[in-house]
């Protein structure tokens, strides 16, 4: 599978404009519940899951977090990347704020195809031009580009 292939202009949130985490992690729900009709009547669900997550341990680190978790009810993963360009207190693992955030909610079945994702995710996540690149990006479909350049390496 082509995981740049699961992106699309809609699924880039290019300049979040919030204050803290939660916020991001809100509007990323809110985008998710657009582009994916199924989970409209489950956002408050998926946004306490994705806090409990969060809570359990950051997925933050080097200036990106990767907010995910596994619902019951679903056919297909969900994806959305959130950019701030000032960075949020994320808890991350470096102490460092987040800029990039891949927020992934998979089907409870399938974990290896979806483990995958994961792993390419975190793969791109630490190049060390991602997180500068995303930042600096004036559209979305620049942040696509770039994940597909560095999949590619």
């Amino acid at each position: 599978m082509n995981y740049v292939d699961l992106f699309s202009e809609q699924s880039i949130l290019l300049d979040l404009q919030v204050s803290d985490s939660d916020s991001a992690l809100s509007a990323m729900v809110d985008r998710m519940a657009v582009l994916n009709p199924t989970l409209a009547d489950r956002k408050a669900e998926l946004l306490a899951a994705l806090l409990a997550r969060e809570a359990q341990g950051s997925t933050g680190d080097a200036g990106v977090g990767m907010p995910h978790i596994k619902m019951a009810g679903l056919t297909d993963v969900a994806v959305v990347i959130g950019v701030h360009r000032e960075g949020l207190e994320f808890a991350a693992l470096d102490a460092e704020s987040v800029k990039v955030f891949f927020c992934v909610v998979r089907p409870e079945e399938g974990a290896d195809e979806h483990l995958g994702l994961l792993r390419w995710l975190a793969g791109i996540a630490k190049h060390q031009d991602f997180v500068s690149f995303s930042v600096q990006a004036t559209e979305a479909q620049q942040v696509i580009d770039l994940l597909s350049e560095l999949a590619a390496a």
